[in-house]
């Protein structure tokens, strides 16, 4: 078997100047391109200045910087455990992806909710393991003006809800029909592997779901299974105490800069 070599694809944290990974590519030994991977892992947000705060999240241009490292007509793996975002930032990756040439997988490791399922439909295979979820909905967003203003909302809101639905009805089963896939969306959906599979082209995968999801979108969902509001309420208190620890090894680790220093100003 020929061996690999990884190349990361990074990118700059303008806020803290890190270099961070957003995906990968393989190489076999002889030159040859393996595969490559891209990890839908946080939230769908609309600009960079977003996406850097967290290093799972992804904005379009972030998508856009990945692929364009690539040839054009490499295969991507697209792993996916999201709980959605932002409409038309999602709308753009799906249009960015949908275009690339190379053969795309997906693969839903825990969760690819809200307009996170609408980028998941850009692959050209999609794997669901067991225990995954995905979620469906009209789309939403926080409005303010006059009666004017409004019906203007109303009308863009619609217009991104046909806009979905030609997505996930270009990948329904024969009999599924648009206003059976609208209805599932005003009635905000959540499905498992095998209720997916029963109106969506999806390959059921026997590995079991290896990824909670945590998502700054959950609390705009009115519908979440009693499954996800517990795991989401675990990961934010794994994320206190995880920031707690960090923060008393800070504080260790600078009382002992301080005290290295008061001994090099000894002589000691």
């Amino acid at each position: 078997m020929a061996k690999k070599r990884r190349f990361d694809f990074t990118k700059k944290n303008k806020r803290t100047g890190k270099i961070e990974n957003v995906g990968y590519l393989d190489l076999n030994e002889n030159g040859e391109q393996s595969r490559c991977s891209l990890y839908f892992y946080g939230d769908i947000v609309s600009a960079t200045w977003e996406s850097m705060w967290y290093e799972e999240d992804k904005c379009p241009q972030d998508i856009a910087d990945f692929l364009n490292q690539l040839e054009g007509y490499e295969n991507i793996d697209i792993y996916f455990n999201s709980g959605g975002g932002d409409v038309f930032a999602g709308l753009a990756i799906h249009n960015q992806l949908k275009r690339f040439n190379g053969h795309k997988v997906g693969y839903v490791d825990g969760m690819a909710a809200s307009i996170a399922s609408v980028i998941m439909f850009a692959c050209d295979e999609l794997h669901f393991a067991t225990g995954a979820q995905a979620m469906i909905h009209k789309p939403l967003c926080i409005a303010w003006g006059n009666a004017d203003k409004f019906n203007d909302v109303i009308k863009q809101l619609n217009l991104c809800e046909e806009s979905i639905l030609d997505i996930y009805t270009e990948h329904t089963k024969d009999g599924v029909t648009r206003d059976k896939i609208k209805a599932l969306m005003a009635a905000e959906t959540w499905f498992n592997g095998s209720k997916l599979a029963e109106y969506f082209d999806i390959e059921i995968e026997e590995k079991a779901a290896v990824a909670a999801c945590a998502s700054d979108f959950f609390d705009r969902y009115g519908n979440i299974p009693e499954q996800v509001k517990a795991t989401e309420t675990k990961n934010i208190v794994d994320a206190v105490i995880a920031e707690m620890e960090n923060r008393e090894k800070q504080r260790i680790e600078a009382e002992k800069a301080e005290i290295l220093a008061d001994l090099d100003m000894y002589g000691i």
